[in-house]
């Protein structure tokens, strides 16, 4: 193969993967499954008393791993020659030395791929397997082998003759990122998708095991296009037929080595924005217009709400906006470049049509970019993403990268403490007006002067400007597991610290913070309880209902401070009078708007049993007295982070 062959880049749907032997060391594969088709061979393979590796003709799945990667392969390289080589249990769990006997058998029967999505942390079998490894390297096999979910070192994976693959959230169908150098070379498709499972089943999972045989898959049409190709030429042509590099910057840390720092989201693209439905979501984008870096142009919303024909400020209370609302899409999209669609989930159940669908396909067919609040995925709106690339237009949801979260918890410490204040707006339940108020103290510090990095929970965080979006609560699109909460948000704090350079840091989490019914699970906090121990806060602000005990005010008080040695300063309350309500197994929030009188008589009695001040988060007074408390508190203490306040003050 020249030099000229290695950069071509390849046409992957053109290529089958004819010819190509592709053995796949896992469970075993289940031989019948309709959407897998014929396997062309395998074995079994278990460890016996006394030592040793017996072999038998029994590859058939018992857990159905195996037959999920082998769809995955399947998939793109439709006549490849698949192998079983089982060597787990129904538990999915096997022994080195199995592992080792898997790779020495696809070795003798001249496999061209091997897809491992398995792997040991255990040092003690680092060396045989790169002993194996060499040698099928030297047979002109190529390995691919899965990252340790949780981003741990693990073999085969890690080793220079095995090409690494992580996950993270790929469009394209034939789609992957390649990174020159890192051990863990390759980022591919393996977010929640839908696989080939047992008895001719599927599932809907992920993880970097069914990242792995993406790649597998595309090495085995690499290798029908090259057939000679080994593990450098092989690395070489992966490198040409990557999706454009993800993007990122170098940044130097202490340790003299380099990190690499996702760049963070940004929605320039956003022109002038048609709204739909007109929910609390997009109400914020209406009160806090003009803190938008985009023009509202047109908002719809379903006749039976009640708010067509009205003036999209007016509706809600605050000054007119000059919008009226409008009950077509249709007719909202005229003059947008963009439609900003909010949760239609409820809507959808209640129409028994895919609202989330017609809502983004009429967009497109108009030529306008989407970005969504609720997640779309990739698999099922396949023909949505292909018709928004034909046109050049956006397709977008907020979300972060598993493969960023990965990089960030390997980086660990590589970036400097966060050096400045962190201010924590947390509450006692959901609903509360905690996202106003993180967007009023924003602007009030911004007006004083001062520099502020932001990181919300919201949905449409970044469409305000804030430097990260860690979307949690309803309708999250993504399930992170807690563990990885503290750790990856401590770093993406680190990230803002490093990349702004703020005076100050603002951090909103949802929802309430500490259970009010430890019986009752539903009352759980857990990520709540994750965020507050992940972003560090040095003070915070708690927003609070005007219906809530004070008992529970106080634990919420008790539990910030115990949790992440942070006081709380100040107390924050809505002018809306909150009740629910609760009916076979659902539980319904209606809320009714208070008096000047009234909620001037709850902040007095929470100022008098709390012994903190109590400001109103939508009055302008309350706003100022919330942002003097804040650089106050700061500027009264002593040390490096009262000193920063104190110079940009």
């Amino acid at each position: 193969m020249n030099t000229h062959e290695k950069s071509q880049t390849l046409d992957f749907t053109r290529l089958t993967g004819r010819g190509v032997k592709v053995a796949v060391v896992d469970s075993g594969i289940e031989s019948n499954h309709p959407k897998i088709g014929p396997i062309a061979g395998g074995v079994g393979l278990c460890a016996v008393a006394g030592g040793g590796i017996q072999r038998d003709d029994d590859f058939s799945d018992r857990a159905g791993h195996g037959t999920a990667c082998a769809g995955i392969i399947r998939k793109l390289a439709l006549e490849a020659e698949l192998y079983g080589i089982r060597v787990f249990d129904e538990s999915l769990t096997t022994d080195g030395q199995s592992l080792i006997e898997a790779i020495a058998w696809a070795i003798e029967e001249g496999m061209d791929v091997v897809n491992l999505s398995l792997g040991t942390i255990d040092p003690a079998y680092k060396r045989p397997l790169a002993e194996i490894c060499s040698k099928a390297v030297e047979a002109n096999l190529i390995l691919v082998g899965s990252q340790h979910n949780e981003g741990m070192e693990s073999y085969p994976a890690e080793l220079s003759d095995v090409i690494g693959v992580t996950w993270g959230k790929i469009y394209d169908r034939y789609g992957y990122h390649y990174r020159p150098g890192q051990a863990i070379e390759c980022v591919a498709r393996g977010d929640q998708q839908r696989l080939c499972w047992l008895d001719g089943g599927e599932t809907i999972t992920g993880g970097t095991s069914f990242a792995a045989p993406h790649i597998s898959a595309i090495v085995a049409l690499i290798r029908q296009r090259f057939p000679g190709a080994g593990l450098p030429e092989m690395r070489e042509i992966l490198a040409t037929n990557a999706l454009e590099p993800e993007a990122s910057e170098a940044v130097a840390v202490t340790s003299g080595t380099t990190v690499e720092r996702p760049g963070f989201p940004c929605y320039k693209w956003i022109g002038r924005a048609a709204l739909y439905p007109y929910n609390k979501e997009m109400h914020a984008l209406v009160r806090h217009a003009k803190h938008l870096h985009f023009t509202i142009a047109g908002i719809a919303d379903p006749v039976g709400k009640g708010l067509v024909g009205k003036d999209a400020g007016e509706a809600i209370g605050v000054e007119p906006l000059g919008v009226r609302i409008v009950p077509k899409l249709g007719d909202a999209l005229e003059g947008a470049n963009t439609l900003v669609l909010g949760y239609v989930d409820q809507l959808s159940r209640l129409g028994k049509k895919d609202l989330l669908r017609e809502a983004i396909q009429t967009a497109l067919e108009r030529g306008l970019n989407v970005f969504s609040f609720l997640a779309v995925d990739p698999e099922t709106y396949a023909d949505l993403y292909d018709l928004a690339r034909s046109k050049g237009l956006r397709l977008e949801f907020p979300d972060f990268d598993f493969a960023d979260v990965q990089r960030s918890l390997a980086a660990q410490g590589s970036e400097r403490a966060v050096d400045v204040p962190v201010v924590g707006v947390f509450g006692t339940s959901s609903q509360q007006g905690k996202f106003t108020l993180q967007l009023a103290l924003r602007q009030k510090l911004i007006e004083r002067g001062y520099k502020v990095g932001q990181l919300g929970t919201e949905h449409h965080s970044a469409l305000f400007g804030m430097d990260f979006s860690f979307p949690m609560g309803y309708a999250a699109p993504r399930d992170l597991p807690l563990q990885y909460y503290g750790p990856y948000l401590d770093h993406k704090m680190r990230e803002i610290n490093a990349a702004k350079k703020p005076d100050i840091m603002l951090v909103g989490c949802q929802s309430g913070t500490i259970p009010y019914d430890v019986v009752n699970k539903n009352s759980h906090t857990e990520p709540s309880i994750h965020f507050l121990l992940g972003t560090k806060p040095d003070a915070c602000i708690l927003v609070v209902n005007s219906t809530d005990s004070d008992a529970y005010i106080q634990d919420t008080i008790d539990g910030i401070r115990i949790l992440s040695k942070a006081p709380v300063v100040l107390l924050a309350m809505s002018d809306k009078e909150k009740h629910a309500r609760s009916v076979y197994g659902k539980t319904w929030v209606s809320s009714r708007q208070m008096s000047e009188g009234e909620i001037q008589d709850h902040l007095e009695r929470l100022e008098a049993s709390f012994g903190l001040p109590a400001v109103a988060i939508v009055a302008e007074e309350g706003q100022q007295r919330m942002v003097d408390i804040v650089v106050n508190h700061f500027a009264a203490e002593s040390g490096p982070v009262a000193e920063e306040i104190k110079k940009a003050g």
